[in-house]
């Protein structure tokens, strides 16, 4: 896959970066930090998880990185935890954004701990590396946290969904975070879901802001029990949900 064939217009509305492709935004200025929280890290139950003694090692899987919020949202409730377990999370993304487009989450976020120049330099270096060679999709990198004890170690892929994922360990929590699935179908299709499942086991769970009948009904039929929840702020339902079996 040619990286050149995948940039794609942005447009800043109110400070905030839409997809000009997919007609959405990235993020939400007024609650968006909070949003991420309650669905992918609260559906997720991952805050009475990260203290568990017995596991020493939590994966994440995110299919949707963007201006990547959910992973700041993320390690800023793994850094605020007395001893958490060592997280390692796992990324995709096939339209990577500009550092001046990462930069306005720390704009509409100025009091968090977001993108900071080092970071931003890493991941502009293995961006430009992508692009002449698509090979050299993934940028890694990692946060110690205050106790000196675990890691949080951060696996960004760039490119197709479908390559991406093969990169993928198996995977203890899903962020199912991409566009919405009538304005980005690739990412919610039955092979992407199916991947998924490859790359999951008997426990594992997911949480999504969509509340899309088919996409329950996919879920279901790859073995995970949905459960529908109240979805943040004005927004009806959304899904949650956890594989019974792996087999």
């Amino acid at each position: 896959m040619d990286p050149n064939n995948h940039k794609f217009g942005i447009e800043m509305k109110d400070g905030v970066p839409v997809s000009l492709s997919f007609d959405d935004v990235y993020f939400s200025k007024e609650g968006g930090w909070e949003e991420s929280r309650y669905v992918f890290v609260e559906g997720n139950q991952i805050p009475s998880r990260l203290s568990a003694s017995e596991t020493k090692l939590l994966s994440i899987g995110e299919l949707g990185f963007g201006t990547g919020l959910n992973v700041f949202v993320t390690l800023d409730l793994w850094l605020g935890a007395e001893n958490p377990t060592s997280l390692e999370y796992f990324s995709l993304e096939g339209y990577p954004l500009t550092k001046e487009t990462l930069l306005t989450l720390n704009h509409s976020f100025p009091d968090k701990p977001l993108w900071t120049k080092p970071l931003l330099e890493s991941y502009e270096e293995q961006f430009q590396k992508w692009e002449m060679d698509p090979n050299q999709k993934e940028w890694k990198t990692e946060f110690l946290h205050p106790n000196g004890k675990a890691k949080f170690q951060v696996h960004l892929f760039f490119g197709d969904v479908s390559e991406c994922l093969n990169e993928f360990p198996i995977i203890d929590f899903w962020y199912l975070d991409g566009f919405s699935p009538n304005k980005n179908p690739k990412m919610w299709s039955e092979d992407t879901l199916s991947q998924l499942r490859n790359h999951s086991k008997t426990g594992t769970r997911f949480a999504t802001f969509t509340a899309a009948g088919f996409i329950r009904r996919n879920l279901e039929i790859l073995g995970f029990h949905i459960q529908k929840q109240k979805g943040f702020g004005k927004k009806r339902e959304m899904l949650t949900g956890v594989l019974r079996s792996s087999s």
